[in-house]
Order: structure tokens, then sequence, then C-alpha cells
């Protein structure tokens, strides 16, 4: 007995052939729609996971450019205060000089123009200078190098070897100054 064959060779290919299952090639066969799920939840996860590394490195970044700013602005203050540190021994050098001259010295007169323009660039970088002499002593501002009996109460400043600076409203460098002992002993 012969078997018929189909006309059509496309209808064949869909016939499964003797002992063949149709539940075997469904299995061999993913189901594209959960291939295409699970593809997206990975491209979801990279996703997620290369926003939080760029938000991480901007904020790494925006930390550093901080930093970064900070350290400029130190080194540009502590560049400031030695250099204007310096010039105080400048201005000593001044005060020193004028002492030493009478007062109608013409060199005298030439000095304390310079002086007078050292003082005010000193102060346009917010130095300000102040005098100790006849102030009771502090130390947080003052720093004594001696004491000598005087008519002064005791701990009043008498003289000012180098005056005191201020920066601002903080001490810059503290006047050098003689403190009174008080009243000399009586000599027998």
């Amino acid at each position: 007995m012969m078997s018929q064959q189909p006309d059509d060779p496309a209808a064949m290919q869909d016939t499964p052939l003797e002992g063949e299952s149709t539940q075997g090639a469904a299995a061999a066969a993913p189901d594209p729609l959960a291939v295409l799920s699970a593809q997206k939840a990975e491209l979801e996860k990279s996703v997620a996971e290369l926003k939080d590394r760029l938000l991480r490195n901007a904020a790494e970044f925006e930390n550093a450019k901080k930093r970064m700013k900070k350290d400029v602005e130190d080194a540009q203050h502590h560049g400031r205060e030695k250099l204007l540190k310096e010039l105080l021994g400048v201005t000593d050098a001044f005060a020193m000089a004028l002492k030493t001259m009478p007062d109608d010295n013409p060199v005298a007169k030439g000095v304390r123009m310079v002086e007078k323009q050292m003082l005010q660039t000193l102060e346009k970088f917010g130095l300000t200078r102040f005098s100790a002499v006849g102030e009771v002593f502090n130390p947080a501002r003052h720093e004594a190098i001696q004491q000598v009996p005087s008519e002064l109460p005791v701990d009043t400043v008498v003289a000012e070897f180098a005056c005191g600076w201020m920066y601002g409203d903080r001490l810059f460098r503290a006047a050098m100054v003689t403190v009174s002992q008080g009243r000399p002993e009586p000599s027998a």
C-alpha cells in the first residue's frame, strides 16, 4: 500500500515525521519574549551601574575641584603672610633709623616719607600697626623682653622695641616691650 504524500513541500515540513512530537520542537526554541525581557533587564542593570559610576565620578571631580581651590587659596594666603612678615622687618628698620636721626635732617624727612608709603601699602593688605606703650601688659598681644623699675604701675608697658601688628582682627605679630616692675626701691 502506498501512502499519499501531499503535493505542497512546505506542508511536508510542518508535519511531524513518524515518531517526532511537536513538544520537542517548542522546547528547543526559547520564547523570544522571555529572551528580550532578560536582555532588557541586563541592559537596565548595566545602565543603572554606569549611571551610579558617573554620579560618583562627578562627585569626586567636584570634591577634587573644591580641594584644589582651597589648596590654592591656602598657598596664596601663606605666601602673602610670609611676604608681609618679611616687610615688617623693613618697617622696623625704618623706625630704628628714624630714632637715630634728628627731625630736621633732610634724610630723615625722606625716610619718613618712604616709611609712610610702606605703612599705607601694608594697610591695603589688611595689616595695621598698634602701639603698646602705656597699656597694661597683655601676653596675648605683647611679648615682654625685659622688666625695669619704673614709676608706672606694675605690668605697665614702659617702652616698645617693636610695635605690634594686627592682620584684620587677629594678632599678626606681638609687640616686643619692656614692662614695669613698679617703683624702684629707695636706696639706703
